[in-house]
């Protein structure tokens, strides 16, 4: 049996549901390893032979792809970023990499939607994809509420009853400022390309909610509103901007389902957030002053109680504080929860780490091959990225600043993931925990119980 092998980019995001897909594995029968992604992908070739599982289908992800596959493990994929896009052309150009969407051996999609826009990207080569949905959306079914809990009542007694600002604003705000991909787009900006247009929307939408914070905030005082950035964004954009503004608190960190739980509803435009607190019964609000059928996100808006102004925005966020699950139940009707069910896999029925290790079964089960020239090529190739990460780590800007890779994964200790480990277990009703173990920095076997 083969290693299942799961990299985690942004922990706050990842970490948890991973984890969970792990110890089913686990309980199959199947080892995992799970943690950091860059310390993960520098320790390929130390591995036993596995199946890893990408995480994204741009072209910074091919490298690591074509090592895994030269290293002996056999390489599946999903997209973090494959659940919410603006349009299949705007995702094609910005997020999918002709190469990498023909790396995989199989493509594990959240949902119909995005299957179909792998299936009809003009360089699908007719990989096969399993519409198996996410661990993150797993964490989110109702037998996962307990998972969150003492979280999510830490949150309320600390912050009252608050309404959530969340912003994904980390491409033209971003915590590195060499990565304001969008900004870059916008000064590039050519007919033939839609990223400029793209970029320039985002902009717009960014500086709207600049002007809108204060002003919520005033209508609404004294209700407490918590922001919470990207994990790629600048918070001290929003620090500076609620400085002054005694109802409103910049926080970073926690589970974002904890967040939503505790919370009485989120304010948000084109946010995977919204979907989460559809999943979770809270209410949305999409604030939309700028509207692009090009360039809006058709999910989470889609799904959301849409507003056009800051006026009609206090009036809707009133209502959800004043009763979260009034303003729901207006939010969830039959075609937002058809819209729902066409993008997210396994709300019903198996969960999606059932159907993602049934999909992944025929990878994992492959014997696996004896050592060669590919994998030794590829150790001497990793053996050099791990001489140069130490320099890599002191530049400002690098895609491996020691300082935003912190970030990005702060550290956690074996002790926390056991206790995760334990409480996920409950969750998914496993008779005995499976053994865990920290083999590096912020990297965990999970072992089959004995």
């Amino acid at each position: 049996m083969r290693t299942l092998i799961l990299p985690c980019e942004t922990r706050v995001r990842e970490f948890d549901a991973k984890l969970l897909l792990a110890l089913a594995a686990a309980a199959r029968g199947i080892p995992a390893i799970v943690g950091s992604k860059k310390r993960i992908d520098l320790d390929l070739a130390r591995y036993p032979a596995g199946v890893y599982v990408g995480k994204s289908v741009t072209a910074r992800s091919r490298h690591n792809l074509q090592l895994a596959q030269r290293c002996g493990h056999r390489v599946a994929l999903w997209d973090e970023e494959g659940l919410v896009w603006a349009s299949r052309e705007v995702y094609w150009r910005t997020k999918v990499d002709a190469a990498t969407l023909a790396a995989p051996e199989l493509l594990i999609a959240w949902g119909e939607e995005n299957a179909d826009a792998w299936r009809l990207h003009p360089d699908y080569r007719a990989t096969p994809i399993a519409v198996a949905g996410n661990p993150r959306a797993e964490l989110l079914l109702p037998a996962f509420a307990g998972y969150h809990a003492d979280e999510a009542r830490t949150l309320r007694e600390r912050h009252g009853a608050f309404l959530l600002i969340n912003t994904n604003f980390s491409r033209v705000n971003h915590l590195q400022p060499r990565q304001n991909r969008h900004l870059k787009w916008l000064r590039e900006q050519r007919p033939d390309d839609p990223r400029g247009g793209f970029a320039a929307h985002k902009f717009a939408l960014f500086n709207a909610f600049r002007e809108m914070l204060p002003e919520l905030a005033r209508a609404l005082a004294p209700v407490p509103i918590v922001l919470r950035p990207h994990p790629s964004e600048y918070a001290r954009t929003w620090e500076t901007l609620a400085a002054g503004v005694p109802n409103v608190e910049v926080v970073r960190g926690g589970s974002v389902a904890a967040w939503l739980a505790a919370s009485h509803g989120v304010i948000h435009n084109g946010c995977t957030t919204a979907v989460e607190a559809f999943m979770l019964g809270r209410p949305a609000l999409a604030y939309m002053p700028v509207r692009s059928a090009r360039y809006d996100h058709p999910l989470p808006n889609g799904l959301s109680l849409q507003v056009d102004d800051t006026g009609a925005l206090v009036d809707a966020a009133r209502a959800c504080a004043q009763d979260r699950d009034a303003a729901f139940a207006a939010q969830a009707d039959d075609t937002r929860r058809a819209l729902m069910a066409r993008n997210v896999a396994g709300q019903h029925g198996p969960p999606p780490s059932a159907l993602i290790l049934d999909a992944l079964a025929p990878l994992l089960s492959n014997p696996a091959p004896p050592a060669g020239a590919r994998r030794r090529s590829a150790a001497a190739a990793l053996a050099l990225r791990r001489a140069l990460r130490p320099v890599e780590a002191c530049i400002p800007g690098a895609a491996n600043y020691a300082p935003y890779l912190a970030h990005m994964f702060p550290d956690i200790g074996v002790d926390t993931v056991r206790e995760r480990a334990a409480r996920l277990g409950a969750c998914l009703g496993l008779s005995s925990a499976p053994g865990v173990r920290r083999i590096a920095r912020n990297v965990f076997a999970v072992a089959p119980p004995d």
